[in-house]
């Protein structure tokens, strides 16, 4: 619990969640547009909303979203990644992941694109003949 209210201090205002579950009782279980809108009359357009232990930000309204993907968009930009994912997939991958280690997977990728011709005729034309054979 201290520690879930030592983390809830460096981030925006939103209700008191609980150990473990967070904030879905709050929102009984099921996350409503309804349920948004009441928390975003008490607590403004940004505030924070626990899924279990995990914080989501909630940005409400052109100007809050506008803000955060351009003033802070190195901040809202991180996926969480979840147990289940974690061991699923493990820590890699191009859509678990974020930060430096998605720019340097993105360079690759569009890397070998290029080097697969990617917007040059000639692949166009391979693709329509590989489609009449199909």
């Amino acid at each position: 619990f201290l520690k879930l209210q030592w983390t809830r201090r460096r981030l925006p205002p939103g209700p008191t969640p609980l150990p473990i579950i967070g904030n879905l009782w709050l929102l009984d279980f099921k996350l409503h547009r309804e349920n948004l809108i009441k928390l975003t009359n008490i607590y403004g357009n940004v505030y924070t909303v626990w899924m279990g232990q995990t914080p989501v930000i909630v940005l409400n309204g052109y100007k809050a979203v506008k803000d955060g993907l351009i003033s802070h968009s190195e901040e809202i930009s991180g996926r969480p990644l979840t147990p289940f994912y974690r061991d699923l997939m493990g820590e890699k991958g191009i859509f678990l992941t974020s930060g430096h280690t998605w720019k340097q997977q993105r360079r690759v990728g569009m890397t070998f694109l290029k080097s697969l011709a990617l917007g040059k005729k000639s692949l166009e034309h391979r693709i329509q003949e590989e489609t009449r054979h199909l």
